[in-house]
């Protein structure tokens, strides 16, 4: 298992775009369509998995289209858009893996005419269902010959469910059984940057190759920036996207098995009830065994030093977020509510921003009215001293500095649903 820290040069091979031609694959009662993109000197064959979010979908053409002129046959599939899916977590994790494995596999009969090395690329919460995918796959082929090489991961979502904001992260099932090589591309202020190294000795417990690769000065979704325009180093990635991809490939291909394991241990099925979709009333989650928070200590963005300890004897709430997470965005009025509601009995926000300059936070702060103090989580540690795996993330801590509430998401703070916890709380000694 190994990590580097490394920056890339473009690598361009010229050639001239060619459309997609589709492909439609017969699965269950359904179709899987596959755009292929052709290129008759193409030394590798990708198969991609398109993303969860549909506001991504239209910059993933743009990328499969520079991969196409630089040295790639790709194969592109939205596994949710053919299977008439919700674009939802719940229907990511519900995917039994069939549905890849049937895109692996035209893959590789392809491959056996032309003898290209096949590599699975998936971002995201899509990452899960490339591992259920490869899996599915090699459970049918056991000992058979095979051109596939490995998977590379952008930034994968791979915890279970939706894990619970302050506590250890727990992996898929399928995490642990990973038996092919695996290549992790993580921006470098990516929201998992800092679970990386968990993730990668997970992964390799079968004695998988694993690899890891930082991407400097970038966040998750580089090449789909939430914001209006790329940066300068978000730009600069995108472009080195194909030379990444191409020593990724290199990498895997050098570890990688000419034939599928001989036995994979056991896969419990996923349960109906985590598959599904939440809805409702989100709820706090709440703490039984109680603990100290963990320290805070930071600069906001005016240079001011705030520490979490000054302010114990009253009930805080511990927010992060980021300018960029538009469910952020849209709970920042409700908290301004709640605080003008029970500041005189002791409540307090105290806000976290996470990985972005005094500058950017200042320029938003003047569109937005943010009543409480706003600290600077530049290189992400305290996220992770936190136990934060989304954006955003609220814990709620009482008067003796203890943490007894954590919600992962964005909601309106000012419902009697909020209120009466955080009452309960102002009502202790």
């Amino acid at each position: 298992m190994h990590a580097w820290l490394s920056y890339f040069v473009l690598f361009c091979i010229p050639f001239s775009a060619v459309q997609a031609e589709d492909l439609y694959l017969p699965f269950s009662n359904d179709e899987i369509n596959v755009s292929q993109y052709p290129n008759a000197q193409a030394e590798w064959r990708i198969v991609w998995l398109h993303s969860q979010s549909d506001r991504v979908l239209s910059w993933e053409y743009t990328l499969l289209n520079q991969l196409q002129q630089n040295g790639f046959e790709v194969w592109a599939t939205d596994i949710l858009g053919s299977l008439f899916l919700t674009r939802t977590a719940g229907s990511v994790r519900g995917l039994s893996g069939e549905s890849v494995a049937t895109v692996l596999e035209a893959a590789q009969q392809a491959s056996n005419a032309d003898g290209k090395p096949i590599i699975l690329v998936a971002a995201d919460r899509m990452a899960n269902a490339a591992l259920k995918g490869v899996r599915s796959w090699q459970s049918h082929n056991l000992e058979q010959p095979t051109d596939f090489k490995g998977s590379i991961f952008l930034f994968p979502n791979l915890y279970t469910s939706r894990p619970i904001a302050g506590k250890a992260p727990n992996w898929e099932d399928v995490v642990n059984l990973n038996q092919a090589p695996v290549m992790i591309l993580q921006p470098e202020q990516g929201v998992h940057r800092w679970y990386l190294g968990d993730l990668m000795q997970s992964l390799s417990s079968q004695h998988a190759p694993v690899y890891g690769w930082i991407l400097p000065g970038v966040k998750d979704y580089f090449y789909n920036p939430f914001a209006k325009q790329k940066t300068d180093a978000e730009q600069a990635m995108t472009e080195q996207m194909p030379k990444l991809l191409r020593l990724s490939a290199q990498r895997l291909a050098s570890q990688a098995s000419s034939r599928h394991p001989i036995e994979q241990p056991v896969l419990n099925d996923l349960a109906e009830s985590d598959s599904r979709a939440s809805h409702g009333m989100p709820k706090l989650h709440e703490f039984n065994e109680l603990k100290p928070s963990p320290g805070l200590v930071g600069k906001t963005f005016e240079g001011e030093t705030l520490n979490l300890a000054d302010i114990r004897g009253d009930v805080v709430l511990v927010n992060f977020w980021a300018t960029w997470c538009p469910p952020c965005v849209t709970e920042i009025p409700s908290m301004n509510r709640l605080l003008a509601k029970y500041r005189d009995q002791g409540l307090q926000i105290l806000s976290v921003d996470f990985q972005q300059s005094a500058e950017e936070i200042a320029k938003f702060s003047e569109r937005v009215p943010v009543d409480y103090p706003i600290v600077l989580d530049q290189d992400g540690r305290i996220s992770k001293d936190w136990g934060v795996f989304s954006f955003p993330t609220t814990f709620v801590v009482d008067r003796q500095g203890r943490v007894r509430y954590s919600l992962n998401q964005g909601v309106e703070w000012d419902v009697p649903e909020f209120e009466a916890p955080l009452k309960a709380l102002l009502n202790e000694p």
